[in-house]
């Protein structure tokens, strides 16, 4: 029996990832219709945590599905959270009394409901209460019921980059908290949907990688793992991308490049032999003397330029050209002649 009642809870919670009629409708793609629960603040600190409360010892965590989707609100940097819990009662009582989990620090527009494990359950919002990292609600579980009833948490995270290099975006969850289940569930499964050119890390609370532990499965842009039994209490998630565009390298080199070559223009151009010999011709041909004959009709050139500047001086005095035509006869003879 105990084998059966597994398997349909399995069933179920797979369920959940590709159908959502199971869950509530503010944890699928939309948060249209999101139910509204009531969350109260504590005031009374951490005091009495570390305490169960009744037949706590029958109560199991048999299933534990969190979904972490870092692409769904990607433009404003935060994290979407959607947590799926089902709790047994494997005890011969009813069970009327506190169920807690832990939540990062900073969410926002928590969530939670009841979802009967039946197709079609009606949606039940519950009344929670948020003591620091506690999220706790009141509810009754029957029995060995075969059908335990599923609880689902849904709420949102910033994700503030962190480093120049690199942008990275963190969720954390404790499995075990003195809470009123003091022991990790018998299976967890994690969803993570990775926002554009995301990579994944996972570690334990030691720090050590626990990726390849949890079977992999791709699936589109999200990432299936799957833990039986876990042997760790805390899963740290890390959603990292480079703060340089891969697809824009390529012009950063091009630009790079150029840069370069402009500055080390002067150095190139010093040790061209080419270009040296060319400007050494230049040189010597500014310096050559003009031979007589040269000399001759330049000597010609300028008394014939001279002589029209003196006929145009008198033209222009004996009121026969205008100012325009004066100046600019002027002009180019004396520039002919400079030259």
């Amino acid at each position: 029996m105990k084998k059966i009642n597994t398997f349909i809870i399995t069933v179920l919670l797979i369920a959940l990832l590709t159908n959502p009629v199971f869950v509530f409708a503010g944890m699928g793609g939309n948060n249209s219709g999101a139910i509204t629960g009531y969350i109260t603040q504590n005031d009374q600190g951490n005091i009495g945590l570390a305490n169960t409360t009744q037949s706590d010892q029958n109560i199991i965590l048999v299933q534990h599905l969190i979904e972490v989707d870092a692409a769904k609100f990607e433009e404003q940097n935060r994290i979407y959270v959607r947590e799926t819990q089902i709790f047994k009662n494997i005890g011969d009582m009813n069970f009327q009394g506190t169920l807690r989990t832990w939540v990062p620090d900073g969410l926002e527009g928590l969530n939670v409901g009841k979802v009967p494990m039946v197709m079609g359950g009606t949606v039940v919002p519950m009344n929670a209460t948020q003591n620091g990292n506690i999220i706790s609600w009141n509810d009754t579980i029957k029995a060995n019921d075969p059908l335990p009833p599923l609880y689902a948490l849904e709420y949102v995270l910033s994700a503030e980059p962190e480093g120049t290099l690199s942008k990275s975006k963190y969720y954390s969850k404790k499995l075990v908290y003195p809470t009123l289940i003091n022991k990790v569930p018998l299976s967890f499964v994690l969803k993570v949907t990775k926002g554009s050119a995301e990579t994944i890390t996972l570690k334990d609370e030691l720090g050590s990688s626990i990726l390849s532990s949890g079977n992999p499965m791709d699936e589109d842009n999200s990432v299936l793992y799957t833990w039986e039994t876990p042997q760790f209490k805390e899963i740290k998630i890390e959603l990292s991308k480079s703060a340089i565009d891969l697809s824009q390298i390529g012009l950063y080199l091009i630009i790079g490049m150029l840069i370069v070559l402009v500055l080390a223009y002067p150095v190139i151009r010093k040790k061209s032999p080419k270009l040296m010999e060319f400007e050494e011709k230049i040189r010597n041909a500014l310096k050559r003397e003009p031979d007589s004959e040269e000399q001759q009709e330049n000597e010609e050139e300028k008394s014939e330029l001279v002589a029209k500047l003196e006929e145009l001086e008198k033209d222009y005095a004996s009121g026969n050209l205008i100012d325009e035509e004066y100046e600019e006869l002027k002009n180019s003879y004396q520039k002919k002649l400079k030259k």
